[in-house]
């Protein structure tokens, strides 16, 4: 029972911190100077691994509790 309630714990650390990461990288750039907005498709597909590492942690997740 503890070892469940720790690796939920765990879990769910790990997808809100990937999940914050994975958002922060999708963002546009903003350049200070001029004030455009610039996409970074790199970045923004890194985000979106990010999303789908995130999924499947909490399918694990839940895979492994029920």
């Amino acid at each position: 029972m503890i070892v469940k309630a720790l690796v939920t714990l765990m879990g769910l650390i790990c997808v809100i911190i990937v999940s914050t990461i994975s958002f922060a990288l999708m963002q546009d750039i903003v350049d200070p100077t001029t004030g455009r907005r610039v996409q970074d498709k790199e970045a923004r597909t890194y985000g979106v691994i990010g999303f789908a590492i995130s999924a499947a942690i909490v399918f694990g997740l839940y895979w492994y509790l029920f």
